[in-house]
């Protein structure tokens, strides 16, 4: 038996190095952040939190096994790398509006896409998949943990990266006003090259 205290620190400490990762969420939201604002950025936020808990979900059913196959692990791998890639390119050559043009809209539609993009972004990254699965499966071969017990510990886990995630777009917002037209491009075209850094690297991982 654990109690409340240990589940929920040793969960945020799980949830907090996910959110300290450098991978595609960190640029989408600061770059959000800086060009539609903090509330477009909670939605990505919000995408990556429901993304996190399907994956956990899909983890406790015993998808762990079937993604543990190493051939379907090299083809998830191969076309997480490729999606990853060809997104960072689109966010490289795409041009940036000046800032008197940029509108931002608040419909309930474009909030909506943005939710999605965050939990699409955040699902085709296998490295989401290979930690979870990992930390499920951690949890899961130890007999000292009860069923509602994993619950509580994986819920303090995204919710401790949701609230990191949301401070990460506030602080970018926070500094919205100091960015020209060329520093939003240059945040624009540094938010592809990460991008697609973290795709080659996966395709480079998954022929190796």
């Amino acid at each position: 038996m654990h109690t409340i205290f240990e589940l929920i620190y040793k969960g945020a400490l799980l949830g907090l190095i996910t959110a300290f990762s450098f991978g595609p969420i960190f640029f989408s939201i600061i770059e959000t952040s800086i060009r539609k604002g903090v509330y477009f950025s909670v939605f990505i936020a919000l995408g990556v939190l429901l993304s996190d808990a399907a994956i956990i979900t899909l983890s406790f059913l015993s998808i762990a096994r079937f993604i543990q196959d190493p051939q379907i692990k090299n083809i998830i791998g191969a076309a997480g790398g490729i999606l990853l890639v060809g997104f960072g390119i689109y966010h490289f050559i795409k041009p940036i509006p000046h800032p008197k043009t940029i509108e931002v809209h608040e419909g309930r539609k474009d909030y909506l896409l943005y939710l999605f993009k965050g939990f699409v972004i955040n699902t085709i990254n296998p490295f989401s998949f290979i930690y979870w699965l990992s930390a499920v499966s951690i949890v899961i071969v130890d007999p000292d943990y009860t069923e509602p017990e994993r619950i509580l510990f994986f819920i303090a886990a995204i919710l401790c990266n949701f609230f990191f995630d949301i401070s990460k777009a506030v602080l970018a917002s926070k500094l919205k006003h100091l960015m020209t037209h060329r520093t939003m491009t240059i945040v624009s075209k540094c938010v592809g090259v990460g991008i697609a850094f973290f795709g080659v690297q996966l395709l480079l991982k998954t022929v190796i």
